[in-house]
């Protein structure tokens, strides 16, 4: 995992912590912070990926990825998650995930990619609730298992290496830069 993302999850964790001896319930500030520092190391994990597979990993483009990262938003990123949440992939852009040499029909979404579309979309509503609905209980548990969750998907995408896995993942990056939106054929 990128350094950053990964500083992030600890610095959810650490917000959980608990000194010795310390009893009771956290303050509220320190489970909602949790939270949304939970959704930030996801979203710019994903930022990361998007710049390594579109700009290039080396070194020496690490400015030109930073450059190109700061034009993908929050909005756009579920767009496109959203096309990748079921079993199958969103038929408006089914064609633009499809393999070479792969037959028309649907295409299915990889488990891996599935899960973190659903957890990117459920981590974002998590995180809005932690920032702005003071009036929504959120708890302890709830801050911990959202970080577990993300350390999992992010750990599920890194392990996904076969041909067709990073095919996939270049083509869902690509659709992140365009925001899940493609023109259509006519």
């Amino acid at each position: 995992m990128a350094k950053y993302p990964q500083e992030l999850l600890h610095a959810s964790r650490r917000l959980l912590a608990r000194r010795t001896g310390q009893r009771g319930k956290l303050p509220s500030a320190r489970i909602r912070r949790s939270i949304s520092t939970s959704y930030y190391a996801l979203f710019h994990f994903l930022l990361d990926e998007v710049g390594k597979r579109l700009v290039g990993a080396h070194n020496d483009l690490r400015r030109r990825r930073h450059i190109f990262i700061r034009t993908l938003t929050h909005a756009g990123l579920k767009a496109a998650l959203e096309r990748v949440r079921g079993r199958n992939v969103d038929a408006i852009v089914e064609d633009f995930f499809r393999a070479p040499g792969t037959p028309t029909g649907s295409v299915v979404v990889p488990l891996f990619a599935q899960n973190l579309a659903r957890a990117f979309s459920d981590a974002q509503a998590k995180r809005h609730d932690a920032d702005y609905d003071l009036n929504k209980q959120l708890s302890e548990r709830d801050a911990s298992r959202l970080n577990r969750r993300v350390f999992r998907v992010i750990a599920a995408w890194q392990a996904a290496n076969s041909p067709a896995d990073r095919d996939f993942k270049h083509a869902l990056c690509l659709l992140m830069v365009l925001r899940g939106q493609l023109r259509q054929q006519g």
